[in-house]
């Protein structure tokens, strides 16, 4: 029994915030715990499913963001910021606005951001070299440069869409007359310890293992040593193509490391049996 009024207790504060919501726009967040399609208005809407302390709600599509989605299942399990637009209290269900949120997160925003803060972008958007921000309402475009030290070939393998990322920070210009959107530059990077503090393991003229990030036709084969620490080096002649794929692990000699500017040289070394399997009777197999 009394656990049932523990229930009821936070039933009760939850509809109150909603309710303070509705009257005063506060930001409230939910995670999205289903997808369903209703009617709103004339017209039948995708809608998530929201879960605010035990009462639902639904956040229509249309209400997400401006920014363009294709579909909403990547967004269940995600937590959304909102404002109360309607309360249906005897159908005990609420209808959320994510747009008015992040117009009310952004003005906020403006008048306390820093140079230097950290805070959580989240991922709306992403092509093969970069990711499309929101910080608190605040659009971000974060380019590949600054997302990791590790080299990451293409985004949409790495994130999805609604996923979050910690960033900082690293320019900002407020909105003006001229500049309605103001300027927001951040960095995940920044945040990460960097690689090149590991280099002072690796020695010139040794031969070490690395895993293959990526093979350009034209400027080699990339790889990492450990996380973020990236070499490029030759295509070896003769070499069997399958030895030479991403993810596939093969050994360098360091020939040179350059600490003015943070870069190795280094050529790739080859098992003859590997080489070997590239020929067949005396010839290359092309």
């Amino acid at each position: 029994m009394e656990q049932h009024f523990d229930s009821v207790g936070e039933e009760q504060l939850a509809w109150a915030d909603i309710k303070e919501s509705q009257r005063v726009k506060q930001v409230l967040y939910a995670e999205a715990i289903g997808l369903e399609t209703l009617s709103f208005g004339n017209k039948k809407e995708e809608m998530l499913k929201l879960n605010y302390k035990g009462v639902y709600g639904y956040l229509p599509k249309s209400r997400i963001d401006n920014y363009e989605f294709k579909g909403l299942h990547h967004f269940l399990g995600k937590e959304f910021e909102f404002v109360v637009e309607q309360v249906d209290l005897e159908g005990h269900w609420f209808l959320a606005n994510r747009i008015e949120a992040l117009e009310v997160s952004a003005k906020r925003f403006w008048k306390s951001a820093k140079v230097g803060q950290v805070l959580v972008g989240f991922i709306r958007g992403m092509d093969v070299s970069r990711l499309y921000l929101l910080v608190e309402g605040v659009p971000a475009i974060m380019g590949r440069e600054d997302v990791s030290y590790s080299y990451i070939d293409d985004m949409r393998s790495e994130f999805e869409i609604g996923d979050t990322i910690n960033v900082k920070i690293t320019n900002l210009e407020a909105p003006t007359e001229e500049n309605g959107d103001g300027v927001l530059e951040v960095s995940a990077k920044v945040l990460q310890r960097d690689p090149w503090g590991q280099i002072a393991h690796y020695k010139e003229g040794s031969s070490y293992s690395g895993i293959i990030t990526k093979v350009h036709p034209l400027h080699g084969v990339f790889l990492e040593l450990v996380p973020g620490l990236r070499v490029r080096t030759n295509f070896p002649p003769n070499a069997n193509p399958t030895v030479l794929q991403k993810g596939k692990k093969i050994t360098i000699k360091v020939l040179e490391i350059n600490h003015r500017e943070r870069r190795l040289k280094a050529i790739t070394i080859i098992p003859q049996k590997s080489i070997n399997a590239g020929r067949r009777g005396g010839r290359v197999v092309q």
